[in-house]
């Protein structure tokens, strides 16, 4: 059940997350290299976290294997949700130390 709850959580977080910046972000161009560069990997990370929680609700969340799999497995997730949130967070504060001056507005 711990499992299942952590799993639901740190996708859920991360899921928001990458959604939130993206939404922020919203680039006018969004096929230059910079932009690419700021926010690809976001999306990748959202599209694998979106369809994460797909098959979570789908499969259920049981760990199988050794409890250092589950471990790792767990650690892991937290770091990229970490990563996520810190990505959020930053440009959450950039935009308001930068009000009149996004940087994708050119």
């Amino acid at each position: 059940m711990f499992y299942t709850l952590a799993l639901y959580t740190l996708l859920g977080v991360g899921l928001a997350a990458s959604v939130g910046f993206l939404v922020l972000h919203h680039p006018r161009h969004p096929f230059r290299i910079t932009e690419i560069n700021s926010s690809g990997w976001v999306v990748i990370i959202g599209l694998i976290y979106a369809r994460s929680l797909l098959l979570l609700g789908i499969r259920g969340g049981t760990p199988q294997g050794p409890w250092w799999d589950t471990v790792l497995s767990l650690g892991l997730l937290t770091a990229t949700t970490a990563v996520l949130l810190v990505r959020f967070i930053s440009y959450i504060r950039y935009l308001r130390a930068h009000p009149e001056d996004p940087p994708t507005a050119s």
